[in-house]
């Protein structure tokens, strides 16, 4: 009797301890999984939140300059705008201006109307004598650059650049009649940035204008292979020497009107 109480009182104590470890090895493999997936969800959900912030960013970037784009672009819409006003919101990004940027060679009949030589020189100034600079007014973030050039407006990465809105270059063949209009960025290098918003003040400092007629050809080219290039490319696209240059007009019936604004950018 003695011997079989004590023998099933072993097997009761060994059973015991089993089940024992069993819950404590169970308690350690589900606190695992449950660390690992919080883990795992908190690396890809984070990712994806920076992804989403700096995309937003972006989009906001993109927009703000495109409102603030077609604010400033009065000044070449009407000559009896001479100041312009608009605010950014930085969001940790950087405003830059200066008096680089594109330079661009505008040529009629194959001369150089910027910087003429003789006593017609209304372009003057301009640049050096054969282009027109159109300096630089940049918002600057993570993910790249968004600029205002020449009254377009381009974006720019490490991959390359695109059009956002172009600057008012038209060309109509057909009625003979092409127009350059464009906004030259004249300010001193400065950068800022900020994570709240910015007041940005435009302001005109010259406008020159002049109609060019008995032209039978007119064409624009980059000086230089710069920022936006891949961009300026689409915007010349016709324009340049090797296509035959925008306005093949019919003998030399041609008229092209030729403007150039050049402001101040202050902030």
């Amino acid at each position: 009797m003695s011997d079989r109480r004590a023998d099933s009182t072993l097997r009761v104590g060994l059973g015991a301890d089993d089940r024992g470890i069993s819950e404590v090895v169970a308690f350690i493999l589900t606190f695992a999984i449950i660390l690992g997936s919080v883990g795992l969800l908190y690396t890809t959900a984070f990712g994806a939140m920076m992804d989403y912030q700096e995309n937003e960013q972006e989009t906001n970037a993109v927009r703000a300059m495109d409102s603030l784009t077609d604010n400033f672009n009065d000044v070449l819409r009407s000559n009896g705008v001479n100041q312009r006003y608009g605010e950014l919101s930085l969001r940790d990004g950087r405003i830059t201006t200066g008096n680089g940027g594109t330079a661009l060679n505008i040529s009629i009949n194959g001369s150089d109307p910027i910087g003429t030589d003789g006593s017609d020189q209304r372009f003057a100034g301009y640049g050096d004598g054969v282009t027109a600079e159109l300096g630089e007014f940049a918002y600057e973030s993570g993910d790249g650059t968004v600029a205002y050039e020449g009254g377009g407006l381009v974006r720019g990465d490490e991959t390359g650049s695109v059009v956002l809105r172009e600057p008012q270059l038209r060309c109509n063949p057909d009625q003979n009649t092409a127009i350059i209009s464009l906004v030259a960025v004249s300010a001193e290098d400065r950068s800022v940035q900020a994570s709240s918003g910015l007041g940005v003040a435009m302001t005109v400092e010259d406008r020159s204008s002049k109609v060019y007629t008995g032209v039978e050809n007119v064409t624009i080219e980059r000086e230089d292979d710069g920022a936006y290039e891949n961009a300026w490319n689409d915007i010349l696209s016709g324009w340049s020497e090797d296509d035959g240059g925008c306005g093949d007009f019919d003998g030399n019936d041609g008229r092209v009107v030729v403007t150039i604004v050049e402001v101040d950018i202050d902030y």
